[in-house]
């Protein structure tokens, strides 16, 4: 199990003094399954590191079906970054799909430690550009790949994440029904 730490150090290079400052930042919090770490309407002032677990991030359209995004898993970071950068209310809600580990840090205190350790900010602008690619290979995905190929790619890509996460939530995360992920489910087999 990795720690917040261990992944920043992976970015950038942390002397033993740094690394121990960025720890007493975070701080550890277990959410259950269906536990949500941002709801819908919320201000989003936290990042987390998901130490173990798996959550998923959805948001509700205009008829009330849950529409899921995005999954992570352990070794990512996971906020709703939107309303985190712009201090607007989220129109997404995360929620835990089993136990999850998570280490916190909000933004005060992110910017305390920018202060401190001013190399904090290369992370920073890694976390919004690994997010940026997220959100483009996730509409390239929607928009170019028939149903059969964004499962296929998803079992190569998260294999681990499809035997976690409901039927329902696969299906809406590809743009597809439950029926329709049943049928491609069993020309896979």
């Amino acid at each position: 199990m990795k720690t917040p730490i261990d992944v920043i150090n992976q970015i950038i290079n942390l002397n033993e003094n740094e690394a121990k400052i960025i720890n007493q930042y975070f701080v550890s919090k277990i959410l259950k399954k269906g536990d949500l770490f941002i709801k819908e309407g919320q201000y989003c002032n936290n990042i987390a590191f998901i130490s173990s677990g798996t959550v998923r991030v959805f948001y509700t359209d205009e008829n009330a079906n849950e529409i899921s995004c995005f999954f992570m898993n352990e070794n990512n970071f996971i906020s709703s970054f939107t309303s985190f950068l712009t201090h607007t209310p989220t129109k997404e809600n995360i929620e835990a799909i089993d136990e999850v580990e998570l280490h916190i840090i909000n933004r005060e205190e992110l910017e305390k430690l920018s202060a401190e350790v001013p190399k904090i900010q290369i992370w920073r602008r890694v976390i919004a550009e690994n997010l940026f690619i997220l959100m483009e290979r996730r509409i390239a995905m929607l928009q170019s790949q028939s149903a059969q190929e964004r499962y296929e790619n998803m079992i190569k890509e998260n294999g681990d994440i499809i035997l976690k996460v409901p039927l329902q939530y696969t299906a809406s995360f590809l743009g597809i029904t439950p029926q329709h992920l049943s049928r491609l489910r069993k020309k896979q087999n």
